[in-house]
């Protein structure tokens, strides 16, 4: 009896080492990829099942800025943690592009500066379970509060979820 309680709890620490290892393996793995193992082709056999998209490095836009992989703003959800990656990473020209073209030229160095310092203060929380989708000019748009207050939406353009707004910036400002 006591032989087999041993056995029971050797077995259950054994997977538990199993799934911590497999855990940090495939996270080193995706921070530092091996440059050295081969890669199977798409469509042979080696390939194994499809993976989702992965960001990729942005593209070039006909104006000489590179553009953002559309990955990136593949949902509102995608499109609100690009930002706020962008803004932690200080990088005013990809953030613009987070924004529908309307709304681009509102996004001065002043406006950026004072979203990194508002995000900085006060947590993100969009309130998605409230969200409220609906359609403006032919697109889907998705409109949510970030801050507990006024809403933003999220407007689907070309497969991109655009800001209406410039959520981030302090009440008072343009």
């Amino acid at each position: 009896m006591r032989a087999a309680g041993i056995l029971a709890l050797a077995l259950v620490c054994a997977a538990v080492v199993a799934f911590l290892w497999l855990r940090l393996s495939r996270t080193e793995a995706g921070r530092t990829p091996a440059a050295s193992s081969p890669q199977p082709q798409p469509g042979s056999a080696a390939a194994g099942p499809a993976k989702p998209p992965q960001p990729v490095a942005p593209m070039a836009a006909a104006n000489g800025l590179a553009r953002l992989d559309p990955v990136m703003l593949a949902s509102p959800g995608a499109t609100v943690q690009t930002e706020l990656r962008l803004l932690e990473a200080g990088k005013l020209e990809p953030f613009r592009q987070t924004f529908l073209r309307s709304v681009q030229p509102q996004i001065t160095a002043e406006a950026f500066e004072a979203c990194r310092k508002r995000v900085q203060q006060v947590l993100v929380r969009p309130d998605w379970e409230t969200a409220k989708p609906g359609k403006s000019r032919g697109h889907r748009v998705v409109r949510v509060s970030m801050f507990g207050k006024s809403m933003t939406g999220f407007h689907e353009v070309d497969g991109r979820w655009l800001a209406d707004a410039v959520w981030c910036l302090p009440v008072g400002l343009p």
